[in-house]
């Protein structure tokens, strides 16, 4: 049913314009060319970037302005049809590697203002922009229908298309553009989507969404550009969407290919082997449930002092979530860690108030009582000593905490009494077959 109502959407296009190029080699950050689009007249160009727009109009925030001094004038207004909507990403473009890392600056003659406003926003649209052959993209006119355009740097074409039937809200826009210009599931990440809901008709304020494809939702999200009401000015100019494709330049994440993910997984020890039975009744505890598996996760984490690779597989195979995502949600949060860690846990608070009364006197304290270095476990297992930034006790200060209890206004003299207290909490466990937590 959603193949064919798709469908049903493109058999409703009809192209205004279709207009080929070449692709555009990148020389320093720079293309060295810009598009423009009228959508008045239906009209694209490209048009040259001059070594006087790089030496005095550096960066995305600095093209989109020089942009938009060609198109205006004193009598122009938010709502003139020569108002430029200008998306550039600088010669600095970023990466795609993460949505909020390749930022597009974004500028138009305020609805709010009455004068020139500029906003960045993160996700895909910048980088993929550069990647098509273009330093920025300049917006003009006013069409008399709802229109997308379709920028394809894959097969070098760029379409200005009428399109009456898909959504105006962009949650459902962004979904239905995806699913039709993407070629297969995994050719979804390749897809970013730039549109404006259907509140931008009614207030002066609305916001621009640009997509990207969220690997591990398996649904487009969003960032947005939310200065100025340069989504009212869209909408304005009924442009549904501007859709751009691009290829191979979003990687499939994998966790073997991945740096971060390499030098995470090589802390975790091979020596040491889970409880998995104790493992497998803590996941069943859950249900197997996917929406638990934090909650599953901080209970392996309490039962086996940390997450070790076994319990990370176990937890894939029996609730269907990826180990990527696992190993992502155990790096995220500070309370999990990927490699044993001591039966208590001393934690030594090194925030500006603590450090300014002295923090970094008794953290060098107790590597010398415990003959190990932050962040490492003595050899027997029973200590793990870290530095924290900051513990939320600056009134009290400098805290140390301890097995999950706060010792505050703490003394270089007082670390072989908090050493000695907490190993006879770790005695009297023992003693009483108790499991003592970190």
């Amino acid at each position: 049913m959603a193949d064919a109502r798709i469908d049903s959407m493109i058999e409703a296009h009809e192209v205004l314009t279709r207009f080929g190029y070449d692709h555009g080699e990148l020389h320093r950050g720079y293309t060295d060319r810009t598009l423009r689009i009228d959508i008045s007249t239906n009209s694209i160009e490209i048009r040259p970037v001059t070594q006087q727009m790089k030496d005095l109009w550096i960066g995305g925030k600095g093209f989109d302005l020089w942009l938009m001094f060609q198109e205006i004038n004193a009598q122009t207004k938010w709502d003139s049809p020569q108002n430029p909507i200008s998306f550039s990403s600088g010669p600095l473009g970023g990466t795609t590697s993460f949505p909020g890392s390749g930022k597009t600056l974004v500028t138009a003659i305020s609805p709010l203002t009455a004068s020139v406003m500029d906003c960045n926003v993160g996700g895909h649209f910048g980088p993929f922009l550069k990647f098509a052959g273009f330093d920025a993209l300049t917006i003009v006119g006013k069409a008399k229908d709802e229109i997308i355009i379709y920028i394809d740097a894959v097969n070098r074409k760029i379409t200005i298309e009428k399109a009456p039937l898909e959504s105006v809200d962009s949650h459902l826009l962004a979904e239905e553009l995806t699913e039709m210009y993407a070629d297969d599931e995994m050719d979804k990440r390749n897809i970013a989507v730039v549109s404006s809901g259907r509140g931008a008709e009614h207030i002066r304020m609305g916001l621009l969404n640009f997509s990207f494809w969220d690997w591990r939702r398996q649904t487009a999200r969003f960032k947005q550009a939310g200065r100025g009401g340069i989504g009212t000015v869209f909408r304005n100019k009924k442009i549904k969407a501007v859709v751009i494709k691009n290829k191979e330049i979003i990687r499939p994440w994998n966790i073997a290919e991945n740096k971060v993910a390499r030098r995470i997984t090589s802390q975790i020890c091979p020596s040491q082997k889970t409880d998995a039975p104790q493992v497998r009744e803590i996941i069943a505890k859950w249900n197997n449930d996917p929406e638990y598996v934090i909650e599953a996760m901080q209970d392996i984490q309490g039962s086996q002092r940390y997450i070790s690779k076994q319990a990370i597989e176990q937890l894939s195979l029996a609730t269907g979530v990826s180990k990527a995502q696992l190993y992502h949600i155990a790096t995220f949060y500070k309370a999990f860690s990927l490699k044993p860690i001591g039966r208590i846990l001393i934690e030594v608070c090194v925030g500006t108030t603590c450090h300014v009364k002295g923090a970094a006197k008794i953290l060098d304290s107790f590597e010398r009582a415990l003959g190990i270095e932050r962040g490492e476990t003595t050899q027997d297992d029973n200590f793990t000593l870290e530095a924290v930034a900051c513990l939320g006790c600056c009134s009290i200060a400098p805290v140390v905490r301890v097995a999950g209890e706060i010792i505050n206004n703490v003394k270089s003299r007082d670390v072989p009494r908090i050493i000695e207290d907490a190993f006879n909490r770790i005695s009297r466990d023992d003693k009483e077959g108790r499991t003592c937590h970190v």
